[in-house]
């Protein structure tokens, strides 16, 4: 019984330096003392040692976050090339970065996927985009009941997505016809977003900066950007995805 107790303090210290909480040096101090004992004082130790409780238990396991994928493009949709309904097309703007990340053909920038949508319907169409992403030949599906997890699945498999949320209201209360982005990261807090119409004051639901390169490399929080996501509740995010 008292070895035994020995041998588990070893073990939980050895637990403790993989955690970086003792070091090497130390552990065999202990190693050392505990082939030194004698039967009686082994008994003594584990008198002494239940008395002052068990080892501390292990930390809890750290989620496993995704690093956001490299070489994002960023494509805004109200620049001087995408005329005058540049604002109606985020849509298209969110997909096309997705492409072009992909790397589908013929792709380079939002004006190139916009050609192809316009050949099957309008930019706010998921029909046409279906129809332009399949003339592409590109394996892509939009759906209704996105989930977050779903979402962190994808990005851990190397595929961005795009989002469609409510930007319009405050988080308590989203509204709106919906916007588009697109998604290539996440942590512990939030996602790493491209949005093309600019940057989105989440709480309260206005816009903070439009046009240009401020949309790029943002970090939208889940506590207020899910909200708009998910507006019906858990797993009924709208998003195209890629796998």
């Amino acid at each position: 019984m008292a070895a035994s107790t020995v041998a588990s303090v070893r073990a939980a210290a050895e637990e403790v330096v993989k955690r970086g909480q003792i070091l090497p040096h130390q552990l065999a101090a202990l190693s050392a003392l505990d082939r030194a004992l004698t039967a009686e004082q082994r008994r003594a130790f584990t008198v002494d040692w239940r008395a002052q409780g068990s080892p501390a238990a292990p930390a809890p396991a750290v989620p496993r976050l995704a690093n956001p994928l490299t070489g994002f493009p960023y494509f805004s949709q109200v620049n001087a090339s995408d005329g005058p309904e540049g604002w109606r097309q985020c849509q298209t703007s969110a997909i096309a970065m997705c492409l072009a990340y992909l790397k589908v053909g013929g792709i380079k920038d939002d004006t190139d996927y916009l050609k192809v949508v316009r050949r099957h319907g309008d930019t706010t169409s998921q029909a046409a985009h279906q129809a332009a992403l399949k003339g592409l030949g590109v394996k892509a599906r939009f759906v209704q009941n996105c989930s977050a997890s779903q979402a962190q699945a994808e990005i851990r498999a190397g595929l961005p997505l795009a989002m469609g949320y409510l930007h319009r209201g405050p988080v308590t209360a989203p509204a709106g016809g919906g916007h588009w982005l697109a998604c290539y990261g996440f942590d512990a807090h939030g996602w790493n977003v491209m949005d093309p119409f600019g940057e989105l004051d989440l709480i309260n639901g206005v816009w903070l900066r439009i046009g240009g390169t401020s949309g790029r490399d943002l970090r939208y929080s889940y506590r207020n950007f899910n909200p708009r996501w998910e507006a019906e509740g858990a797993g009924t995010g709208w998003a195209w995805l890629f796998s």
